[in-house]
């Protein structure tokens, strides 16, 4: 049998603890990159669901409560500046 010379064992250990290392850190960064795509595509779908909504239930209604709400408010605005006018015409107020 031959057996290494104790150089020979020294520049594989010099070897091996290099290398090992740089094995797992570019396992790291393989799985690092691997799983950011798959992310960003999970995010992607996610995003193109939303945006083909036409808006949430619930904000929908809320939407909905608020225009009607709007609506009413400048009816009401309207009549009261009616009401002012035909106060101030039938006392002769300057009313501004």
């Amino acid at each position: 049998m031959s057996q290494r010379s104790p150089a020979g064992r020294d520049v594989a250990l010099k070897i091996a603890l290099w290398a090992i290392p740089v094995l797992f850190g570019m396992g790291a960064l393989y799985q690092t990159v691997l799983g950011s795509s798959v992310d960003v595509v999970k995010v992607q779908e996610q995003l193109n669901a939303h945006e083909d909504l036409k808006a949430h239930p619930v904000t929908e209604e809320r939407i909905d409560t608020i225009l009607t709400e709007q609506r009413a408010m400048r009816a009401e605005q309207s009549d009261q500046a009616e009401s002012l006018a035909a106060i101030c015409q039938a006392t002769g107020a300057r009313c501004k």
